[in-house]
Order: structure tokens, then C-alpha cells, then sequence
């Protein structure tokens, strides 16, 4: 298993749990911005797991993959598998407007024409997909941290009054987290007007300990807007799970302001409030595409 530039720590854990080796990926950025890759010797007739995380430097990670992949499969590497954390440019799945590129269906084709023989990433931002079979056409697996996050936060609570999904996007979650802490869960529904600009209506009176969950915190808009509305409906204390936490624009500030106590996030994006591993859910992931489960 070789773990990217920015993906060290988890690709290690990654490899303790499916017990193999480790190695990582040596970079080097040059003076231009271009990037030096090397990869260990000794890959010929074997497997190859490369773990890159994709979630503060998005562009650079997926060079580095093109770089790090095709150099194994030059060396003589039987198959690489490419483990993905956060699957950069999920969000963009259908031309919006006119002359916008389809960014996830771009960046799977490019993954795939790499020649890796599978894919693993956790709790993918798929919208208008339903499945991994309908973006990709090699073994994919997406898996979610939502069970390891919901563990996490009943060890350090004693009950939920309500688990609230910000929008349909965000029900497939919700309900894995409601089911994990025994609590119920609604869905709100969202209006979105801008990259920052949301509106988000419903909700009911609950009182109590609330925790709001989503895949994605990135602006943090969504969430301070589900935070107020639940708050008006007469919400206790509230709490935010996400697996992916981006936190860019002062989403943090923004979220506190709108009467959140905490956030907790995983690992998969480096951020002040990761308190959860993805290492167990990529780890299960892998297991299933490499047919070892």
C-alpha cells in the first residue's frame, strides 16, 4: 500500500488494518508548481493500493494520482487500486448552464483511463447519480463514515431527540445516523440561490439534543441557515456530523453564530474538528473491490 503526499496517516492505518505493507509516495513540488513523483521498487507482479487525499489540494492530488498510477503500471505492477477519501469535483455532475463542464464525469473518465482496476472513496457527493455503476465502469466502491461518526458522538451523549438531513440530498445519511443512535430523523428542504446564498424551510418543534448530518461542509451556508431554522423551532442543543470537512470562507464562524456547540467531522479532509477515522470504512471499501470480502 503506498499512501500520497498528503495522505500518510491514513493510508498507514489503512495498512494496519488489512495488515500489508506500507510505503509512501515521494514528492516534491519543483520551483514552477510541476510536481516530482518517485515511486518504491519492487511493485512487479504485485497489487498496488495508492491512498491520495484529494481535499485541500484537489488539482495536485489527481496529478500526483496520474503521475504515481502510471508509473506503478510502467514498473510492472499487476493492478492498482486507487483509494479516494474525498472524490474531488463530485458536485459538478450536469452542465448547469451552458458551456459548463460535467467535472465528475471528466474526472472518472480520467481515473479510468489511468488503468487502475478499481476505486474506493467514502460517502461520494452523488446527487443526480444514484450508483457508482452509473459513473464509473470499472469495480467502484463508495462507502460511508456515517456509522463511525454516529458511534462516536453516542459514546460522549446520552440521547438524540432528532437527526436532521439539510436537504433530500442529505436523507441517505440521516437515516443511517438515526438508525445508529436510535433517534428519528426529517429531512428539510433547501433553495439554493449562489455558491453562499441558501434558504432552507421546514422542520418541526423538537426539543432537546439535535445533531444536523451531511457528507460536505464547505462555506458552512447550508448549515447555519439548518441550524437557525431548527433553533426557531424550538431545538435544544445542536450538534453537526459531516464526513467531509472543507470549512472554506469562515464556515466555521458561520455555524457557531447560527447556535451550533460542536461539529465533528472525519479525517478525510484535514480540519480542526476531525475526531473520526475513515481508515475502518476504507478499509472495508478496499476489501470489496479487491474481492476480498
Amino acid at each position: 500500500m503506498l499512501g500520497g503526499s498528503t495522505c500518510t496517516a491514513i493510508g498507514l492505518e489503512v495498512s494496519r488494518i488489512l495488515g500489508v505493507e506500507f510505503q509512501p509516495v515521494i514528492t516534491r513540488e519543483f520551483p514552477d508548481g510541476e510536481l516530482y513523483v518517485r515511486v518504491p521498487l519492487g511493485v512487479s507482479g504485485k497489487r498496488v493500493v495508492l491512498v491520495e487525499c484529494a481535499g485541500r489540494r484537489p488539482n495536485s492530488a489527481l496529478v500526483e494520482s496520474v503521475l504515481t498510477v502510471k508509473t506503478l503500471l510502467k514498473k510492472g505492477a499487476r493492478e492498482v487500486v486507487l483509494a479516494l477519501p474525498y472524490f474531488p469535483y463530485a458536485r459538478q455532475d450536469e452542465e448547469f448552464n451552458p458551456g459548463e463542464a460535467e467535472s465528475l464525469r471528466i474526472v472518472a473518465e480520467m481515473l479510468e483511463g489511468l488503468g487502475v482496476s478499481g476505486i474506493v472513496t467514502v460517502d461520494m457527493h452523488l446527487h443526480r447519480f444514484k450508483s457508482m455503476e452509473q459513473v464509473f465502469h470499472i469495480k467502484a466502491v463508495n462507502v460511508t463514515a456515517m456509522n463511525e461518526l454516529a458511534s462516536y458522538l453516542s459514546q460522549r451523549y446520552s440521547d438524540f431527540s432528532l437527526v436532521v438531513g439539510p436537504d433530500e440530498e442529505a436523507e441517505q445519511w440521516a437515516r443511517v445516523f438515526s438508525e445508529k443512535v436510535n433517534a428519528p430523523y426529517i429531512v428539510l428542504r433547501k433553495e439554493r440561490r449562489g455558491d453562499e446564498d441558501v434558504e432552507v424551510r421546514g422542520g418541526l418543534p423538537y426539543k432537546g439534543r439535535v445533531v444536523i448530518v451531511d457528507d460536505i461542509i464547505s462555506t458552512g451556508s447550508t448549515i447555519a441557515e439548518t441550524a437557525s431554522n431548527i433553533k426557531a423551532m424550538g431545538a435544544g442543543e445542536i450538534l453537526v456530523a459531516c464526513t467531509h470537512g472543507l470549512f472554506v470562507s469562515g464556515a466555521e464562524s458561520k455555524i457557531f453564530a447560527s447556535g451550533v456547540q460542536d461539529i465533528i467531522s472525519t479525517n478525510s479532509v484535514p480540519n480542526p474538528f476531525a475526531r473520526v477515522s475513515v481508515a475502518p470504512a476504507l478499509a472495508a471499501g478496499l476489501k470489496r473491490v479487491m474481492g476480498d470480502e
